[in-house]
């Protein structure tokens, strides 16, 4: 169903968040480093199998709210690897979501997502994921996800705008199950 109207925003907002939160997790993770080096990501080995978020969206002119994601992902025979996800913002019914991503060059990953308007942009460096996408709504998104020592969970931090002002963000703590 289509959501319209000021009433459906803050829907709309919680969804880009918990989105960006997700492919976060499914991207961050990666690989343990050896000592003195710093790790870097590998998303793909991340966000294969279950992950689990919580966390707490804070939307303009609005109470935070907390959040609770759930993800399954897996590679596709086709190279392509989907991450579904399930988010809940508090007072808010589930949203299910997909995304579809590749990788296009070493640290560069490409795709889409289902709530979302052109393509998602993912770029690793170091031990961090920047996400970057638009939403159907006009939205912007941009995330950043900091995986831990150990490479079993991490924390994203996420911005939305509208006309280049913050509308919310999200803070949680993303987990390998």
């Amino acid at each position: 169903m289509s959501e319209t109207g000021t009433a459906a925003q803050p829907r709309r907002m919680a969804r880009a968040l918990g989105s960006a939160a997700l492919l976060v997790a499914v991207l961050g993770a990666g690989s343990s480093a050896g000592a003195g080096q710093a790790q870097s990501f590998d998303p793909i080995t991340f966000f294969t199998g279950a992950t689990e978020s919580s966390g707490s969206l804070k939307q303009a002119f609005s109470s935070a709210k907390a959040t609770h994601v759930t993800g399954y992902g897996a590679m596709q025979g086709n190279g392509q690897f989907v991450l579904n996800q399930t988010m809940t913002v508090a007072g808010d019914k589930p949203q299910n979501r997909q995304w579809q991503l590749h990788q296009i060059a070493p640290g560069h990953f490409g795709g889409s997502i289902s709530d979302g308007k052109g393509p998602v942009t993912i770029d690793v460096a170091g031990n961090r994921l920047l996400i970057r996408y638009t939403m159907t709504n006009g939205l912007k998104v941009e995330s950043v996800l900091t995986i831990d020592p150990g490479g079993r969970s991490g924390h994203n931090m996420s911005v939305v705008r509208k006309w280049g002002m913050t509308a919310a963000t999200l803070s949680e703590t993303i987990a390998k199950r």
